[in-house]
């Protein structure tokens, strides 16, 4: 049984994912990522969600500015902007032959088939399949477990609406933040995010630019952070429904233990960047390049049910001792854009005495679209 652990690891948190149907709408349907054991399932969670958290980091780096030019002292602006990330097609796919999966060391062996498998925003296609082989003394290589690899959603987009707010400051300085309470939804679950960024002129201190009109030139930052929290619900009885508990097996529910099972995504971004828009009565033409790093970390929190043989009977049993607890912690870092690899970005505003309506494009390896509507005043 014990050669086996890494496999019903496997169907139990596969299970569970399967019980929770869509998780909330960025990450589409996870109830066929695969979970062969906590290191297994490090290595294929963060292979197949990698694209989508990444996607949102970039996401998040977005819609900062519609114009190089600081409010004047007292002055705001407030905008709802709406920025969709592009998860490019080499993101869409992985090859499970690069994952270390198995325990080679104490006979368990992956055998692969296929040439790809379809990350969460790849196609609807079923992955490569994966065989689990225990080798066995005198045996030789048993097959003990053969499944594909989950499909994709199809959306290779990860869309990030928030409401952002700017004040001007002295020294052509100006102060964003930009907040969503959280958003709350079926078992507990939720979402929102806050942040913080500035805004600061440098052509006043450059003398050979600070007497040219109609353009600016600046230096902005900006750090951004989304926490969700997705209510789960994986029960022992579970596994009466994929057939594990044959006749004679033991499948204990415990009320009440697996009532605490969350699933936590947390992404982070700071992006820093030179912007210069040349602001016309009408219309404002603006652009920036910059750096972008994000951080997004996924936990998989709570008790699981997880069987064990039970030496003296022989028959399959789940109990407090045998669950899993807090099984999956997956720290992703992605950084789009770097000293080498900048990100560019462009883009025009337009102004209706307050009102203001933009759109701009920023080309990176997750590209992201955005657009804005807003009021601002001075």
């Amino acid at each position: 049984m014990k050669k086996n652990k890494p496999i019903l690891k496997a169907i139990s948190l596969s299970l569970m994912l399967l019980t929770t149907g869509s998780l909330y709408a960025q990450f589409g349907q996870l109830g066929q990522v695969l979970a062969t054991g906590e290191d297994d399932a490090t290595e294929i969670f963060e292979a197949y969600l990698s694209p989508y958290a990444n996607g949102m980091g970039a996401a998040l780096s977005t819609g900062w500015y519609n114009t190089a030019k600081p409010h004047k002292l007292g002055g705001f602006d407030i905008t709802v902007s709406f920025n969709v990330a592009m998860i490019p097609s080499s993101d869409q796919s992985y090859d499970a032959n690069d994952l270390e999966l198995g325990d080679p060391a104490n006979g368990l062996t992956v055998d692969v088939t296929g040439e790809n498998s379809p990350t969460a925003a790849g196609k609807k296609n079923a992955g490569q399949t994966l065989t689990y082989n225990q080798n066995v003394p005198l045996v030789g290589d048993v097959p003990i477990a053969s499944f594909n690899l989950p499909k994709g959603t199809g959306f290779a987009y990860t869309p990030m609406p928030m409401l952002q707010v700017g004040v001007g400051l002295m020294k052509e300085s100006e102060l964003n933040f930009r907040y969503s309470p959280d958003i709350e939804w079926g078992n507990g679950s939720k979402i929102g995010l806050w942040g913080v960024g500035i805004k600061h002129g440098i052509k006043q201190w450059i003398p050979a630019l600070n007497k040219l009109p109609l353009f600016d030139l600046t230096l902005q930052g900006g750090y951004t952070k989304m926490k969700s929290t997705t209510g789960l619900n994986f029960q022992a009885s579970a596994y009466q429904d994929m057939g594990i508990n044959k006749p004679g097996d033991i499948v204990l529910d415990i009320p009440g233990y697996y009532d605490n099972q969350e699933l936590l995504l947390d992404v982070s971004n700071f992006t820093a960047n030179i912007l210069v828009s040349g602001d016309f009565k009408i219309i404002c033409i603006y652009g920036g390049v910059g750096i972008s790093s994000s951080k997004s970390t996924l936990q998989l929190n709570g008790n699981y049910p997880f069987p064990e043989m039970d030496p003296n009977s022989g028959q399959l049993q789940i109990t407090e001792e045998t669950a899993l607890t807090d099984p999956i912690d997956i720290t992703i870092k992605s950084t789009d854009g770097s000293a080498t690899k900048p990100r560019f970005n462009a883009g025009f505003r337009l102004k209706f005495a307050v009102v203001t309506i933009n759109f701009d494009y920023t080309y990176a390896n997750y590209s992201v679209a955005s657009a804005g509507l807003g009021i601002s005043f001075r």
